[in-house]
């Protein structure tokens, strides 16, 4: 069941190009205490391009120099599951998603969330997790309203020694 992707009026979601990556890696550093080199954005793009997007103002007339409102950076992973009693699954892994201060609380990141989960599942995952801080109740908030549910605590997952919350759900 795919869920509804519409962006919200004014922004377009998309897959992220190679000309959108310093874009993304100045709103990680900006807007996420956790930051990942450049390589490895080049490398998550590279084996997962269907599920790396970004979220623009706009229209996507291919206007150079228009700065991203957001984007989510995602990979498939065989493992345990989170969710259900599978021995191995396909599950996507939300890497990090990220929207700028000014396009908050505007449904981009819902809209981030939900094109990355429907990206997931077009490429065979049965369901998606991801890591966040446990002090960030907004970021809690959106993922609950999607469906997420704590699966457990890491005790000191962040650099600063913050705990994570690692939230699941099926897809």
């Amino acid at each position: 069941m795919e869920l509804d992707a519409a962006a919200p009026s004014g922004y377009v979601v998309r897959r992220a190009t190679r000309e959108d990556l310093p874009e993304v890696i100045r709103l990680n550093r900006e807007n996420l205490p956790e930051n990942y080199s450049e390589d490895f954005f080049e490398e998550v793009l590279e084996s997962n391009p269907e599920t790396f997007l970004v979220a623009e103002e706009g229209g996507a007339d291919g206007r150079k120099g228009r700065r991203l409102a957001g984007y989510i950076m995602c990979r498939v992973e065989i493992g345990f599951p989170l969710v259900g009693r599978a021995p191995l699954v396909k599950k996507g892994h939300v890497i990090s998603i990220a929207v700028a201060p000014e396009h908050r609380r505007k449904g981009v990141g819902m809209a981030l969330m939900v094109e990355g989960m429907n990206a997931l599942r077009s490429r065979g995952c049965s369901e998606v997790y991801l890591e966040v801080r446990v002090g960030n109740a907004p970021a809690i908030s959106l993922y609950r309203k999607l469906g997420f549910r704590v699966s457990r605590r890491i005790p000191g997952y962040y650099r600063d020694g913050e705990d994570a919350f690692v939230m699941a759900r099926s897809l």
